[in-house]
């Protein structure tokens, strides 16, 4: 999921001018973000055709996912829609990747092939004349260059990449794929690899190529999803664990063909050995749960087996809370300071809501709201 624009970036938007005779684009940050003060970017055509060293620009910058407000519009009108939509999908970069793909043909190629490795070509601290130098190379030595292994598995597994957004997470789950030889040769079989199947691969190995994981490469990926779905085989895999439950039982995660399937196999493995005769009453503010049988009502309620954590609980590491957030009860898992080292802040570790439901913004804010006042105090 993309992330959310900041809103001194957001005002930036609205703080361009567009030179159209001189085909150049003014953005002044000097008001909103003034360690970047006032630069310019050249419109598409002047890129294209441009002799002078590509700028240094600031890196952090989504300029392509600004508003579309007149200014900036008649600068971006000019691009390709598919080159605008490609460079998007990067956290950092954007302007740099764009100005490269624009003078340099073969970039653009790559960028059509494979914006991943496009990307991370752009964004090391080779310099333009070494970046030129190597896109004359074959791809395997471009990747042996940027640090990753030089051969045409890592180029067919950069093609076979379907992502809709980078972020620094997704760009550590390449890494990881590409550097372990066994995930790399594994994920070959795959005709393509969405964030989810990328994801999977990075964080749960053992289902490489496993049923769910061929389903999961051919399905569309929604924001948040990837997230819903790591936390949904990280809570599956800590239950078959917590209940020592043999290989043959746990490999039938492969054999699912979609995460309710997956859902459901974690309910069955838990839920029915719950006493389900109390009931948690509603708490408007935040109240520790440190008895056993509360811990398996909140468990229930929610269907998120918070009871694997108990034993942490008991040797003061964790602390479970929970409050009703809009008569939603809503529970952290939150590390003790105790059990820190001299320095270390404590962290929220897990969140849930109903259904064994990540939380939405809100009630994110609201924790983390609470979390900080209560390491002030």
């Amino acid at each position: 999921m993309k992330p959310v624009l900041s809103a001194q970036e957001r005002q930036l938007a609205k703080h361009c001018f567009w030179d159209a005779e001189a085909q150049t684009l003014w953005v002044d940050c000097r008001r909103w973000m003034p360690e970047y003060g006032v630069f310019s970017i050249p419109g598409w055509d002047a890129m294209m055709m441009g002799s002078d060293p590509i700028p240094d620009y600031p890196q952090n910058l989504s300029v392509l996912e600004w508003s579309n407000y007149s200014q900036l519009s008649y600068w971006k009108k000019q691009i390709p829609a598919w080159v605008l939509e490609s460079c998007a999908l990067f956290p950092t970069h954007q302007l740099r990747l764009l100005h490269y793909v624009g003078r340099y043909p073969q970039l653009l190629e790559l960028l059509d092939h494979s914006p991943m490795l496009a990307w991370r070509l752009v964004a090391s601290n080779l310099t333009e004349a070494d970046i030129v130098g190597l896109l004359q190379d074959k791809r395997t030595q471009v990747v042996e260059r940027l640090g990753w292994p030089g051969k045409k598995e890592t180029v067919q597994f950069l093609r076979k990449l379907r992502l809709r957004y980078v972020t620094s997470e997704i760009s550590e789950f390449v890494e990881t794929c590409i550097l372990d030889e066994d995930r790399l040769s594994a994920l070959q079989t795959l005709p393509r690899v969405n964030s989810m199947a990328l994801s999977l691969a990075a964080r749960f190995p053992q289902l490489i190529g496993s049923r769910l994981h061929q389903t999961l490469a051919q399905l569309p990926c929604r924001p948040m999803q990837c997230q819903s779905m790591i936390a949904q085989l990280e809570d599956t895999f800590r239950v078959a664990s917590f209940l020592q439950l043999s290989n043959l039982e746990v490999a039938k995660l492969g054999q699912c063909r979609y995460l309710v399937d997956v859902e459901k196999i974690y309910q069955a493995w838990w839920m029915a050995e719950l006493d389900k005769s109390e009931v948690l009453p509603a708490h408007s503010q935040p109240v520790q749960l440190t008895q056993y049988p509360s811990w398996q009502v909140l468990s229930q309620l929610q269907k998120h087996c918070w009871l694997t954590d108990w034993p942490d609980f008991q040797a003061g590491k964790v602390s479970l809370w929970v409050a009703d957030i809009e008569s939603v009860p809503v529970a952290i898992l939150r590390e003790e300071p105790s059990s820190l080292r001299l320095g270390e802040a404590a962290k929220i570790l897990r969140v849930r809501q109903l259904d064994n439901q990540l939380p939405t913004s809100q009630q994110l804010s609201f924790w983390h709201l609470w979390h900080a006042g209560k390491d002030a105090s």
